[in-house]
Parts: structure tokens; C-alpha cells; sequence
């Protein structure tokens, strides 16, 4: 991604679309979503550290883990600074050569807060919507180390994993105004345990049967789709309408199932060390 557009262009995109209080306790404002049998069903364990979680049988075959070095301000880009954290990179995922790495990201919170304020303040969201707050695209949490913005958030549901809670939704990034495609769309989560000690961040990649294959304006756009405005140009209606899109699709017509991705977070468990 181009660096020095990256303000502009992040500015354009909020237009359309650090302290930390003491952790609040999670409260069943929703309950925990339930998944149909046949969704569930699993396959290997991945374990690194004190982390470990199931995968479902379809969606990935292992995982790649890895212990990721503390990146200072010396070091890094300001959305990289980050403390020491696990990383598992899923292989042999059910979506191949997509834009994103199916990854799922195993931070210390009070540690990434304190180094990364953009972190501190993801970190802020994922609290309000574990005590409650409505769920609204202007309340989701972003990848804190992305240099892009969000486009979208749809599907959007409070979940839980084994010892904590979080928020799940279809969201794709940019640094311009890009239709939304099956080559950038990915399954976002992000939460907390219920000690506030660890934050976690998945980019699940998945696909749609109404979404163009890629983001080049001349790619066709499936039958329940929502094309381009006449000029090319994506603006909020064309975002808000593909919201609505995709809310309106049973979760198990994506690619990977969202069920799916959903029993996957729900197996996460972090003990202390």
C-alpha cells in the first residue's frame, strides 16, 4: 500500500462511512449465538503456548505459529508498533489466494494499548460492545494495524469463545473508494478474554455468491448483486447497499460458512501462565 496517500485517503473514507477504563465484565446483552450441528464438526487442534482452538473440518487443514518480536517506534511504522504476541497463518484454508492471510492474532491488551495508540483505542470498542453497546458499523473495531480504512461491516454478531467475548463481521479495507469483491472481503473478529489480558484478531477470508471476483470496476457482478454506479465511482448508497446484501444471505452461503468461522473463534482458549 501506498504510504503517502494514506492520509488522504483514509480521510476520504471516514467522510463516508489513550487511556483505558478498568476492564468491564462481560454481560449476556446477547446471547451466545447457536450453531447448527452440522457445522461443528472438527478437526486439529492448533496449541502454541497458551493458546489453543479447533478447526473445523473443511475450513483449514494445521496452522503456521509463530512467537512474533516486539516492534518499537524505532523499529516499525506506527500501526506495526506492537509488543511481543502469537500469530497463527491457517493452511490448506478453504479460499485460496485471496488478499488477505486467514491469520488470527494473540495479543497482551494492556501491553498493546499502552505501545499503539490506534490499538488503545480498538481495544476501547471491543469493551463497549463486550458491555453492550449497539451494534452499528460506526461501533466496530478496526485492525489496528492496518494503513487502510473499513468500507463495511455487515453480519454483524457479538460472540463468545471459551473464556471470553467478541464481536464478528464481513468487512473489506482500502486505500480508495473499492467495490466490494470476493478477492478482499474477509471475516473480521476481534475480543477479549474475560480477565481483559489478551486481545484477539482474526482475518478469515471469505466469499460471496453476489460479489464481483476482484476490484477492477470492468468485473462482472453476479445476479443478486449491487453494480457500480453509473460514473464507476463506489459512494455511501453503493456501500450501504452491499451492506444490506450481504445481512440479507443465510450465513452458511459464504464461503467458508460463517457457522463455521463462528465455531472456530467460540473453540479459542487462552489460559494464564
Amino acid at each position: 500500500m501506498k504510504r503517502n496517500i494514506a492520509v488522504l485517503c483514509l480521510t476520504t473514507l471516514l467522510v463516508i462511512a489513550c487511556n483505558i477504563p478498568s476492564f468491564v465484565t462481560p454481560t449476556a446483552t446477547e446471547p451466545p449465538l447457536v450453531l447448527p450441528t452440522s457445522t461443528v464438526d472438527t478437526g486439529n487442534v492448533v496449541t502454541l503456548n497458551n493458546v489453543s482452538f479447533t478447526l473445523p473440518l473443511g475450513v483449514a487443514n494445521d496452522a503456521l505459529t509463530e512467537m512474533v518480536s516486539a516492534a518499537s517506534e524505532a523499529e516499525a511504522d506506527p500501526w506495526a508498533v506492537a509488543p511481543a504476541h502469537l500469530k497463527f497463518e491457517l493452511t490448506g484454508y478453504q479460499v485460496q489466494d485471496k488478499f488477505h492471510k486467514p491469520q488470527i492474532f494473540v495479543y497482551p491488551a494492556d501491553e498493546y494499548a499502552q505501545a499503539n495508540p490506534a490499538a488503545s483505542e480498538e481495544i476501547q470498542r471491543v469493551k463497549d460492545i463486550i458491555a453492550g453497546a449497539v451494534l452499528s458499523p460506526d461501533a466496530m473495531p478496526h485492525v489496528p494495524f492496518f494503513n487502510a480504512a473499513q468500507q463495511i461491516a455487515s453480519q454483524m454478531q457479538v460472540i463468545d469463545f471459551k473464556n471470553g467475548r467478541g464481536v464478528r463481521f464481513l468487512t473489506q479495507y482500502a486505500q480508495y473508494l473499492a467495490p466490494i469483491n470476493n478477492y478482499e472481503l474477509f471475516y473480521h473478529f476481534q475480543g477479549l478474554t474475560t480477565d481483559g489480558r489478551y486481545y484477539i484478531i482474526a482475518t478469515l477470508p471469505v466469499t460471496s455468491s453476489v460479489l464481483p471476483e476482484d476490484e477492477k470496476p470492468e468485473s462482472p457482478v453476479p445476479a443478486g448483486g449491487v453494480p457500480l454506479p453509473a460514473d464507476g465511482m463506489p459512494g455511501a448508497e453503493y456501500y450501504e447497499s452491499v451492506t444490506k446484501v450481504l445481512d440479507s444471505m443465510y450465513p452458511d452461503s459464504f464461503n467458508p460458512s460463517l457457522f463455521q468461522l463462528d465455531a472456530l473463534i467460540q473453540s479459542i482458549t487462552i489460559t494464564l501462565e
